[in-house]
């Protein structure tokens, strides 16, 4: 027997057992009549009873349980009564935590959840949320796939910090860490009368952030239908339907046979919050398997090019035309310039063999005449070297415009820019390197220029100051 000098004494004793034992932490539910249920100004106060056999009959144990006030109104809402009155008289289920009150040595059962025995009434208030929803045209009927969207790199999740449902998500969002999506939490209560109101707040805080997310996930594990039927809410279910025309809402709620009304109006729905993570986590391999494809398609295109550029600007068969031009126009000369030593030659002779025959006016005229077609000839061969000259320029022109229509294509591919400006191209295992961290001391690289390809390996390192990355799993509240 424990004995105690006073009931301070007793009453510390007594805290200290409970808050070793954890009890006010956990979670109870049970099932019970309510006797007695009266609104005061802190709240709803609602007498549950129910009888037990004992030692000289039956009796009857009664507790108390206590709904804060900002919480009753919606849940009796939810519940579809109209006064508390009407909780009188009917079995229910509660679910909540116990609360120690030091100075009365007594407990309080605080509920955050009052569902009705049975599915009846919850499968049937769910159906006028359907029918008014869809009277708005705010169910989504049309099939959604997450290939639709760009790949996935910013997600807000709705959940709590605390549910499973938020922990599966996290651990089954398996991506390379290269590629990891940044992940923000904002905090939301996932069952009892605040689960509607929380999530609305989630989504208006999700837009007052301005961050451009590509998908929101509202999350939550499984549960019984008590749990879930707070998520049955028309007020809730009009603003996901809105908030889709400015981000995709995603829902993993419950399990593969629960229905909720988010999922009705939801961009896409999953079954848990685990099946959202593995479609994310493959939309995002699949568009990394996608980039790394079209890499590969371009880089034998690029190749191509090459090879035609090469055939191109083949300097040898640019020095032979100018070599041949060169010789032609050396032969031109050399046929001109025999043409007027012969002519000369000639004239002369015929000159002073005509002097002792013909007069010298004669002569004068002859000289005129063979002046005149001497000049003739002389414009005819320039205009012939000049039209040469100019059907040379045009087609080295007609060269030159095709480079650089090639040149501009490929500074159209980014990733081969630098092979352009006497730059390199990095490979490894056949994939462009763009960082020192994909390196490792020891590996074999393929150093690619214009003209060629070399062999290295890595056999030292130089890191710059490791710049702090924006990501991770970072949590906003309230």
């Amino acid at each position: 027997m424990k004995e105690f000098k006073d009931l301070i004494e007793l009453n510390e004793y007594v805290v200290n057992k409970i808050e070793s034992t954890g009890i006010t932490q956990e979670t109870f539910r049970f099932y019970a009549d309510v006797v007695r249920a009266n609104v005061h100004n802190t709240g709803l106060y609602i007498d549950v009873s129910q009888t037990y056999p004992g030692k000289k009959g039956m009796r009857n144990i009664e507790i108390t349980v206590f709904v804060l006030k900002f919480l009753y109104p919606r849940m009796l809402k939810v519940l579809g009564i109209e006064s508390e009155k009407d909780l009188v008289g009917k079995k229910w289920i509660f679910q909540g935590k116990l609360s120690f009150y030091r100075d009365r040595m007594s407990f309080t059962f605080f509920a955050d959840t009052i569902a009705p025995v049975g599915e009846s009434e919850i499968e049937k208030r769910r159906k006028e949320i359907l029918k008014e929803l869809k009277m708005r045209n705010l169910l989504m009927l049309e099939k959604h796939d997450l290939s639709e969207l760009p790949p996935i790199k910013k997600i807000a999740i709705i959940s709590s910090s605390t549910a499973a449902g938020y922990e599966d998500f996290l651990k089954n969002l398996k991506v390379s860490y290269l590629y990891q999506p940044i992940v923000h939490l904002y905090e939301s209560p996932m069952q009892g009368a605040q689960t509607a109101t929380g999530i609305i707040l989630a989504l208006n805080r999700i837009k007052r952030s301005n961050i451009d997310y590509d998908v929101v996930v509202i999350a939550r594990g499984g549960g019984a239908k008590s749990d879930l039927m707070y998520f049955d809410d028309l007020i809730l279910g009009v603003e996901i339907a809105k908030f889709n025309e400015y981000c995709p809402v995603l829902s993993g709620i419950g399990h593969e046979r629960d229905f909720t009304i988010p999922d009705y109006v939801a961009w896409k729905r999953f079954a848990t919050p685990t099946e959202v993570a593995r479609a994310i986590s493959k939309q995002i391999d699949d568009n990394i398997k996608r980039v790394d494809n079209n890499w590969n398609d371009l880089r034998l295109l690029v190749m191509n090019l090459f090879k035609n550029v090469n055939n191109i600007l083949n300097f040898q068969l640019i020095d032979y035309i100018n070599k041949t031009i060169t010789v032609r126009f050396e032969n031109i000369n050399y046929l001109l310039d025999n043409y007027y030593e012969n002519l000369e030659n000639h004239l002369e002779y015929k000159i002073e063999f005509s002097k002792r025959r013909i007069s010298k006016d004669v002569l004068n005229f002859i000289s005129e005449k063979m002046n005149g077609k001497f000049k003739n000839e002389e414009s005819n061969m320039l205009n012939y070297a000049k039209l040469l000259e100019k059907d040379f320029e045009l087609k080295i022109s007609r060269a030159e415009s095709s480079i650089n229509v090639i040149f501009q294509e490929l500074l159209k591919k980014e990733e081969l820019a630098p092979l352009l400006f006497g730059g390199a191209v990095i490979l490894k295992n056949g994939k462009k390197v763009s960082s020192i961290r994909q390196i490792k001391i020891g590996e074999k690289l393929g150093l690619y220029l214009k003209d060629g390809k070399i062999n290295v390996k890595a056999f030292n390192e130089r890191k710059n100051k490791k710049e702090e990355l924006y990501g991770g799993h970072t949590l906003f509240k309230n």
